[in-house]
């Protein structure tokens, strides 16, 4: 699988509808414009075809600099163009386009590989991956490395820093190794706030002569996500908070309202046919479920205060990545 290259933004770009996509462009595209400056700005797109801030956001970028000289390089992945067409986060039986960001055997993991090579010979400034998340949750920043250039640049965008080691295979991972390199998470797709957040983002890191930290926000938080929680592939799931008589599992309503909150040990987030559906594994793929959850007449418990991100209430996406992640706060507020 190869990448179409351009040195220039597509014609009418800016101006499609995201359904045009595919047509217009024929599948991943890198694209790559010289600016005032050699070292480049890296923009990653649309790697879930569903997350649409990033091409709105991308729209955006165009209409402002397409008839002016860019501040500097501007290199632009574009990736499942075929999903995004469809309003999917990927196609049946196709990869998913931010778990191929490492030597492999598919064609994907090849185009991943292609696009990686193609940046190491760049001078890049800063790799920015925007994305968007199916739950209620703040816009905020993520990191995969502990360093004072990446809390910088991810201090920028949104009230709140994460810090991930796993999944492990993500393109901002990928580029951590060789530039400064985050992903921003915008919130829903198509809310207006979050494509507004995002080109305003974007816009000031095009724009910056060197990476800075956002003064108004000295000692950020940072909270460290070690652990997931998931779901049988299998069970029937629904919102009720219920007991389960024909589902497997029934959460609560409002369940996503909780991401960033502390959830307090007793806590009860669901009831569970049996606690086969549900269980919770760290990073390593250690079982963590009895730390974390315990079930008394079919209800499920929290044993133990934590933060979670990323609940969800999209049944596709909690059953192929997780219902949400489990985080602790690393550096509290002075």
């Amino acid at each position: 699988m190869k990448y179409k290259f351009c040195d220039h933004f597509p014609e009418n770009l800016e101006n499609i509808d995201i359904k045009d996509i595919h047509k217009l462009l024929d599948g991943p595209t890198l694209i790559h414009i010289r600016g005032r400056r050699d070292d480049a700005l890296y923009l990653s797109t649309l790697l879930h075809g569903n997350e649409t801030t990033s091409f709105l956001m991308l729209q955006r970028l165009i209409k402002k600099y397409r008839e002016v000289e860019l501040p500097r390089d501007l290199i632009i992945f574009i990736g499942n163009t075929e999903a995004a067409a469809c309003g999917m986060r990927h196609l049946p039986g196709q990869a998913d386009y931010n778990r191929i960001w490492e030597e492999g055997f598919t064609p994907e993991n090849e185009l991943a590989m292609d696009v990686i090579n193609y940046a190491k010979e760049q001078n890049i400034f800063a790799s920015l991956d925007i994305h968007n998340n199916t739950g209620k949750n703040p816009h905020y920043g993520c990191i995969n490395v502990l360093n004072e250039q990446f809390i910088d640049l991810a201090s920028h965008f949104g009230s709140h820093t994460v810090y991930f080691t796993e999944p492990h295979n993500v393109q901002s991972m990928a580029f951590s190794k060789f530039c400064t390199s985050i992903t921003i998470e915008s919130g829903k797709p198509g809310l207006e706030s979050g494509t507004r957040a995002s080109f305003e983002f974007v816009d000031k890191i095009f724009n910056m002569d060197k990476l800075e930290a956002n003064p108004a926000r000295e000692n950020p938080e940072i909270f460290h996500t070690f652990a997931r929680m998931l779901v049988d592939e299998n069970a029937n799931i629904d919102f009720e908070n219920t007991p389960c008589v024909k589902n497997d599992l029934s959460f609560l309503p409002d369940i996503d309202e909780n991401n960033f909150e502390v959830l307090t040990k007793g806590t009860q987030i669901g009831f569970a046919r049996d606690k086969s559906f549900i269980s919770v594994k760290d990073d390593f793929g250690k079982d963590l479920t009895d730390d974390f959850l315990k079930f008394e007449e079919g209800k499920i418990l929290l044993n133990r205060t934590f933060i979670p991100s990323m609940f969800t209430k999209d049944v596709f996406v909690m059953k192929e990545d997780c219902l949400g992640y489990i985080m602790e706060l690393m550096i509290p507020t002075t």
